[in-house]
């Protein structure tokens, strides 16, 4: 993909800077007259490497990483320039940081001034309307779906004696305790270790500091612990097993992908 930039340098030295209506200075770099135009309401898929030109520094990169945007064909401080782009051309453009960052309703990064200019360098990889857009995607969240099915699928294959709710929560007794049950509303303790399916951890209590403290049923943490904790009682200690109907569904969150469904070994210390 960085090739793809060095490309796009070698024939942006050919052509003149042009001007939108706006003050945005660009240069179009035509793939193709025949591909489709950007049109309306459009999401595009972008490719796009943001350098600030006072000291040629790059502020993002998505060639690097090969993780190209999203972004609407309407945005408000590129949205004339994207208008005259077809799939697979490229475009290089300036914009003065603070009308880019004062759209985007965000304040300036480290080391970057008002007045400071900072040189785009775009490739158009696809154009999608509303309904095309809605598709894909509806495509890739089946996609997360049947992934995560045969993950779970495949983990379950190698566990025993596991116990399931009417809500699709899913459970395993590791060590059962004889102390106080759990009843919504109660102030609990806990001790816990959160991982994904392939054994990634995204998060658990560490030795030396303060267990984890919620009141059960008040909407404070997932549904699969407010369900799950009310099924302990101090002292016992069990695996989780949370479908991502109770964990957190559709978007995912930080490192935890959509649709995923979530490993939690928790410990009941105590019931208030």
């Amino acid at each position: 993909m960085l090739a793809g930039v060095a490309a796009i340098l070698m024939l942006a030295s050919c052509n003149r800077f042009e001007k939108t209506t706006n003050g945005i200075e660009y240069k179009i770099i035509k793939t193709s007259d025949d591909a489709r135009m950007v049109a309306a309401g459009d999401n595009l898929h972008i490719h796009m490497k943001g350098v600030l030109d006072k000291n040629d520094s790059a502020l993002f990169d998505s060639y690097k990483n090969d993780k190209p945007y999203y972004i609407p064909a309407g945005e408000p401080t590129l949205k004339d320039v994207f208008a005259m782009m077809k799939k697979g051309d490229s475009v290089v453009f300036k914009v003065m940081a603070d009308t880019l960052y004062g759209n985007f309703g965000e304040g300036l990064p480290p080391g970057v001034k008002p007045g400071d200019m900072i040189t785009f360098y775009t490739s158009l990889i696809d154009i999608y309307n509303a309904q095309e857009m809605q598709k894909k995607i509806e495509d890739q969240n089946n996609e997360f779906i049947i992934k995560d099915s045969l993950a779970l699928n495949n983990y379950l294959s190698g566990q025993k004696d596991i116990q399931t709710t009417s809500t699709g929560l899913k459970y395993q007794v590791i060590q059962k305790g004889n102390g106080k049950a759990v009843k919504k509303g109660d102030k609990v303790t806990v001790k816990y270790r959160g991982s994904l399916l392939d054994g990634i951890v995204f998060d658990e209590t560490k030795e030396g500091n303060p267990a984890f403290t919620f009141t059960v049923g008040a909407g404070q943490v997932i549904a699969g612990w407010d369900e799950g904790f009310q099924l302990m009682k101090e002292g016992d200690k069990l695996k989780l097993i949370i479908p991502w109907t109770l964990g957190y569904g559709p978007r995912g969150s930080g490192p935890i992908p959509p649709y995923s469904t979530l490993l939690f070994d928790v410990e009941l210390i105590k019931v208030d």
